[in-house]
């Protein structure tokens, strides 16, 4: 049985959750105060969807013995955060041995609280997928989310541990993992972010100074850790003395005694700066760990992770992490950020200044202009008022950006880690209990229109991806049976359909397989037809052309959002099979034209025709524009450079001798014959040209990105 609470939108009112969750318990909407510790024991399940809120007051506790199931969406986020956050809650609390039921928290954001996330010592579960949650602001000086050793006796089988597409900042706490992998547990980390955690006073990469802490022993079955395509960068410790700082940075720790572990294919910060091999050499010479090693690093955090930003200047000038504000040479008039993919600024958005008075801590606005850029993936902040009004001695924080999955963008703190200070470095800003929660911010739900907005209008730029495509369009002939190769005529025009296959090696250049099938056609047999030559001469034809074609090609400009038009240019070479074919006064049956030899190719032999598969060099433009952020339409236009006079079957040459031809075409009547090759009746040359052959199209492509 499931007990359903519901609560009208109309009133949104304080709600105790309930200190003993005795069945099945499932909150849809409303906020829930939580006092002491609540409890849900074993066999039951607590479900959290939709619009739900949670405020933890002083030490508060969830305890669960049983299933736990929060469930937010995209724009739509759960919160959970502490009443008081200079009097925060403890946390969730996993315990205990429930073997068939399941952990879930999926699109939660985590907000000031202790220790959000704790699987207490010797828990066990069936699955375990913390997925797609922010976590931020925990400041406990210890672990936020800490996972201990599982219960080896009573749990049944391998336990799966995903945790992934996670957003892990702006806290002084850790994430702790006893045993990364054994004969029971594999936690797999793949996706997350975590970055902007700061450490004070403590000792560079223990156990609760770096952000990713965990142990890897070997076991006799336990499987390889997979922990990749995450970006862990930019975590700083400080180590203050009696009047100077060390600053530095702190990333991952591993230690046990298995023999090695790969951390290719996450970012670890710029290259140059070396962030991870500092942290290798730290843990190789100070504890027993796995030989640690990097194959492959990325260079800049991928696009798919959760939005965050890699590059902050000031005054357009790289920012120094260990200066305070009042050593810059000049006022702090700007500052800029790019992001891993498109941002948006939040209503909750802003530049405050903390500073001492009369040893009080003081928060100020400053007032700011904000501008975006490079598809909403680059921000640059001015700040309109000088900050030494006020004081030389304070940090500023900026924050409210918000990516279009309405995850928090981290919190920029500038001039903190080397503030001398204790009190103000340790400081957390001014902040009234909620007594009446009606009017609780939620930043998913203020920012959900900027964020639908933001999936409308703006591109989230990949720069390595396949795509596939179709192509329709209209085939364009050049040759000896042309007058003009467009036609507005629907009856002229001819059909081209074609596949495509890319790779978009960088935002600008690509590369990719292209296959076409279409019908050329020609004649001069009518003064009237726009596609004839008005030539008395009667030649008519129709080729079927099929190719394959290797294209490069070059972007002029960058996708930036939905509408932008990007225009290109592309080359490459092809190898095509074509078959001319005529009818007879334009009726009954298609002869094949090369077969015959109708300019009298094969009356030296059949091997005299013409070849019937050639190469040819592509060449064209094109113009793009997003219909979807996996959707792409183009018109372009292609011309083939081919190498050949024949597509049309007529070159330069003379009407054949009419007996010769039926003499190696015996099945064939001269009758026939004379009419496929001198319909006309005409002497002398057949063909005056003495220039190749060449054909075109031109049409919409839809193409669309693969994941």
């Amino acid at each position: 049985m499931t007990f359903i609470l519901l609560v009208s939108k109309a009133v949104v009112a304080q709600i105790d959750f309930p200190n003993q969750v005795r069945e099945d318990l499932t909150l849809s909407e409303g906020v829930y105060i939580i006092k002491g510790t609540s409890y849900v024991p074993k066999g039951v399940t607590l479900t959290i969807t939709g619009d739900v809120s949670l405020l933890l007051s002083k030490n508060a506790t969830v305890r669960i013995d049983g299933a736990l199931k929060i469930q937010g969406k995209p724009n739509k986020l759960i919160n959970i955060t502490s009443a008081d956050k200079q009097n925060p809650g403890n946390g969730i609390v996993i315990t205990g041995v429930s073997s068939d039921q399941s952990v879930v928290l999926d699109y939660v954001r985590f907000d000031y609280i202790k220790k959000p996330i704790t699987f207490e010592f010797r828990w066990s579960r069936d699955s375990v997928a913390i997925t797609n949650n922010v976590i931020k602001r925990s400041r406990y000086e210890g672990a936020a989310i800490e996972v201990k050793e599982i219960d080896n006796l009573l749990t049944p089988k391998k336990i799966y541990f995903d945790f992934k597409g996670n957003t892990f900042s702006n806290s002084t706490s850790s994430i702790l993992l006893s045993n990364i992998t054994s004969d029971l547990l594999t936690i797999r980390i793949n996706e997350n972010v975590i970055t902007r955690n700061e450490y004070t006073g403590r000792m560079r990469n223990g156990v609760f100074t770096s952000p990713l802490y965990m142990t890897y022993n070997n076991y006799q079955n336990n499987d390889k850790p997979s922990l990749e395509n995450n970006s862990i960068f930019d975590n700083f410790y400080s180590l203050f003395y009696a009047d100077t700082f060390d600053i530095g940075r702190t990333n991952v720790s591993i230690i046990g005694n298995a023999d090695e572990l790969s951390l290719s294919h996450n970012y670890f910060g710029d290259p140059e700066r070396r962030e991870i091999e500092e942290t290798f050499d730290f843990i190789s010479a100070n504890y027993q760990a796995p030989f640690l090693y990097i194959e492959e690093v990325k260079n800049i955090p991928p696009n798919y992770l959760n939005g965050h930003f890699y590059e902050v200047l000031i005054n357009g000038e790289e920012l120094d992490e260990r200066a305070v504000l009042k050593l810059y040479k000049k006022e702090v008039k700007t500052i800029e950020l790019r992001f891993n993919r498109p941002v948006i600024d939040g209503k909750d958005f802003g530049v405050i200044y903390y500073f001492l008075r009369d040893d009080t801590i003081v928060a100020v606005p400053i007032e700011t202009n904000l501008k975006f850029s490079e598809g909403n993936q680059f921000a640059k902040v001015s700040l309109d008022e000088k900050l030494s009004k006020y004081s030389h001695h304070g940090y500023l924080e900026l924050a409210g950006f918000y990516d279009s999955e309405g995850m928090d963008i981290p919190i920029l703190s500038l001039g903190k880690k080397a503030l001398l200070d204790q009190q103000l470095r340790s400081s957390v800003p001014a902040f009234k209990a909620l007594d009446d929660i009606s009017d609780m911010p939620n930043p998913a739900e203020n920012n959900l229109d900027k964020s639908k907005d933001l999936n409308n209008s703006v591109i989230d730029l990949r720069k390595k991806y396949w795509s596939v495509g179709a192509f329709i369009g209209n085939a364009l002939y050049f040759g000896d049976l042309s007058r003009t190769a467009v036609s507005i005529n629907p009856d002229k025009l001819r059909p081209n359909l074609g596949l495509r296959l890319n790779y978009q090696a960088t935002e600008k250049f690509s590369i990719g397989l292209r296959n076409s099938y279409m019908v050329i056609a020609g004649s001069d047999n009518d003064a009237n037809d726009t596609r004839g030559t008005s030539f008395a001469r009667n030649l008519s034809f129709r080729t079927t052309i099929i190719d394959a074609a290797l294209m490069a090609e070059y972007n002029f400009t960058r996708f930036k959002r939905m509408s932008s038009f990007v225009p290109s240019i592309f080359a490459g070479g092809n190898i095509y099979y074509f078959k001319p074919e005529a009818r007879i006064n334009g009726e009954g049956e298609w002869y094949n034209l090369r077969n015959i030899g109708t300019g009298g190719q094969t009356i030296g032999g059949a091997d005299q025709a013409y070849k019937k598969i050639m190469f040819g060099i592509p060449m064209g433009a094109s113009i793009k524009r997003h219909l979807t952020q996996r959707t792409v339409i183009s018109l372009s236009y292609t011309y083939n450079r081919v190498f050949t006079d024949y597509l049309d079957d007529v070159s330069n040459g003379a009407y054949p001798n009419v007996a010769e031809l039926a003499k190696v075409n015996p099945n064939l009547s001269q009758e026939v014959l004379s009419k496929l090759s001198n319909p006309g009746n005409q002497v002398g040359q057949r063909a005056h040209s003495s220039y190749n052959d060449g054909y075109g199209y031109w049409g919409l492509t839809f193409t669309i990105k693969l994941p």
